[in-house]
């Protein structure tokens, strides 16, 4: 009775049954709180109070694309081979899965173009009679592949493979930033004894024993690039210099 009585002096005391009619009315119990600013639970109530069924919104389903027929395909196969465009761009052109695509080309058609991206991999055995003449670039650009995906495979297998730059890591790095100029000769030995081993950055001696359990702590030397390679810095001699690791990760990727 006391709730009662405040809810009246309050003022939220909400008729049952203009509830009940916008309910009949919008059908929703979210826009009918809305419109007389109660909870969506205190509309729920009025309808059992007064037993009024709740309407149950069917969600619709999305209709499914039908397969393709004669004329597209022919159409499919007419911009393929008629033109030099790759599956991806006839796969957003006809608003087609990539594997619906490859399928019509393989079943229909002559099969897949010779300049295809990626037309097929390239076996463990060809990857390692052909890293005995050739570097990694060149495997890429003989099986249309991407160097990364050469250098994990050939890791894969446990062979190692010649790079045209130093190792894997830069092969990604340079994919990520770019083809930038790289000098073999930079090795962080070379790097302290160039700067006899003080930081440039805060001009405190480097601890070569800086570590804990194999992991590099925060006077471990690095190597740092003035201009960063995100910027358009190179990997080279006029670019880098000595720095603590905790001072490199500090100047992250800003010029100073």
């Amino acid at each position: 009775c006391f709730n009662n009585y405040l809810k009246k002096i309050l003022g939220k005391q909400y008729d049952k049954d203009i509830l009940c009619e916008l309910y009949r009315v919008h059908g929703k119990l979210r826009i009918v709180a809305e419109i007389v600013g109660c909870s969506d639970e205190t509309v729920r109530r009025a309808l059992i109070k007064n037993n009024i069924p709740r309407v149950v919104h069917k969600i619709k389903k999305p209709v499914r694309k039908k397969g393709p027929d004669p004329e597209e395909i022919q159409q499919i196969l007419k911009e393929y081979y008629g033109t030099n465009k790759t599956i991806n761009e006839i796969c957003t052109q006809f608003h087609r899965a990539q594997y619906v695509i490859s399928r019509i080309i393989k079943e229909n058609g002559d099969g897949l173009k010779e300049n295809e991206h990626n037309r097929r991999k390239i076996t463990d055995q060809e990857l390692i009679e052909e890293s005995k003449i050739l570097n990694c670039r060149e495997i890429a650009k003989k099986h249309g592949m991407s160097e990364e995906r050469v250098f994990r495979r050939a890791r894969k297998i446990g062979i190692k493979i010649r790079t045209d730059k130093a190792g894997g890591h830069w092969i990604r790095r340079s994919l990520f930033y770019g083809s930038k100029e790289f000098d073999e000769t930079i090795t962080l030995k070379s790097v302290v004894d160039r700067f006899n081993g003080v930081c440039q950055i805060c001009g405190e001696p480097i601890d070569w024993n800086d570590l804990k359990d194999g992991h590099i702590r925060r006077k471990y030397p690095t190597v740092d690039h003035i201009i960063p390679l995100s910027k358009g810095g190179s990997h080279t001699w006029n670019n880098i210099q000595l720095a603590h690791m905790a001072c490199n990760a500090g100047k992250c990727d800003r010029t100073s």
